[in-house]
């Protein structure tokens, strides 16, 4: 069953402000399903590598560093 979120305008960004977490939450996952490799993080969202570090950059999210 789909659940309605309901979200106040609190700045007239409110869209642009929930679509950008949205998009945040999708990386950060698809970062940590893929050990921070960002080639097969891209692949997992269907996009190029390039783009997924340019909306890295853009959304404030560091790459991943390989634990040792």
């Amino acid at each position: 069953m789909r659940q309605l979120i309901v979200i106040e305008p609190e700045t007239p960004h409110c869209l642009e402000n929930a679509v950008a977490e949205f998009e945040r939450t999708l990386i950060v996952h698809a970062l940590e399903k893929c050990e921070g490799i960002q080639t097969r993080a891209a692949k997992r969202l269907g996009t190029t590598r390039r783009i997924l570090r340019y909306r890295m950059d853009k959304l404030g999210i560091e790459a991943m560093r390989k634990q040792s």
